[in-house]
């Protein structure tokens, strides 16, 4: 009860009299006897100790009855800003960090949809690496109008021949399963197999490397907000990451151009409003 009072006392006293003209009043060099045999500072009366415990009780109701929430004062990470694709309502995140730490932002993103009911797959974000923009800035290419066409291909495939990594970003909006995804890829590459002319030992080189490419997906179930990257790096090499680690790496540039244009294609992209999304992002970025 007596340090309870104190406490209160303590309150009371903090609300109505400022520090200084407590210290004026009380912190008098008679009111300290200092000990030197011990090296310690003893307080002549009991008043002085009990004023310190109020003291300390009262930081304690200050901090913490208070909740002081000292994380919300931090700034906040450019890795927590996000972008809302508006069908699916799923947030992703504007800038990201690939696995061997390339800092990349988004260019633009879009919804995955399946069968006549337009069911809801995965959002898909593609991004540039951060270090890469003036490259493409510098290439001074880029035709918004010749990139939507649909008869002509040469513009999306100018920007993959660039120098630059980008990536495709893939988070499901339901649970689904690696071999879904896989197959997705799969029937996307080999129908870009059939439109194209192909030499025997090319076609060759690409199904084994479709195969390489299957066995790196996730063989488990792949949750609702778990992230697929598929990244492109600078000498056409593709890399798998699933949730921040490295799945493997296949070295075809053919295969890597191809998964990024199976959303790029100038007729029937994966998702057309995601390759709309992403010509409004280049055009907004090469500005």
């Amino acid at each position: 009860m007596f340090l309870l009072r104190t406490v209160l006392r303590s309150r009371n006293f903090i609300r109505q009299t400022s520090f200084s003209t407590y210290a004026k009043h009380n912190l008098k060099p008679s009111n300290f006897r200092f000990g030197f045999s011990s090296g310690k500072v003893k307080f002549s009366t009991s008043s002085t100790i009990a004023t310190a415990i109020g003291l300390a009780g009262v930081s304690y109701w200050y901090v913490y009855d208070k909740n002081i929430a000292f994380a919300d004062a931090l700034p906040k990470s450019v890795e927590s800003v996000t972008t809302e694709e508006p069908e699916s309502g799923v947030h992703i995140p504007t800038y990201i960090t690939l696995h061997d730490g390339t800092k990349a932002r988004l260019i633009g993103l879009g919804i995955r949809t399946v069968s006549f009911l337009k069911i809801k797959v995965y959002v898909i974000g593609m991004y540039i690496s951060e270090d890469d923009i003036d490259v493409l800035k510098n290439w001074k290419g880029y035709d918004k109008e010749k990139f939507m066409s649909e008869n002509d291909e040469s513009m999306t495939l100018s920007i993959l021949d660039l120098p630059i990594v980008m990536a495709i970003r893939i988070e499901p909006v339901r649970n689904t399963n690696g071999h879904h995804l896989r197959d997705g890829f799969t029937r996307a590459i080999t129908h870009r197999m059939q439109d194209g002319y192909m030499s025997e030992e090319d076609a060759e080189n690409v199904l084994k490397a479709i195969k390489e490419l299957k066995a790196k997906f996730p063989k488990s179930v792949v949750k609702a907000g778990t992230a697929l990257i598929l990244k492109k790096e600078k000498n056409g090499t593709l890399i798998i990451e699933y949730e921040g680690k490295n799945m493997g790496i296949v070295n075809n540039i053919w295969l890597t151009k191809n998964i990024f244009m199976s959303y790029l294609a100038a007729k029937n992209p994966i998702s057309e409003k995601a390759k709309r999304n992403i010509a409004d992002g280049f055009d907004e970025l090469l500005k």
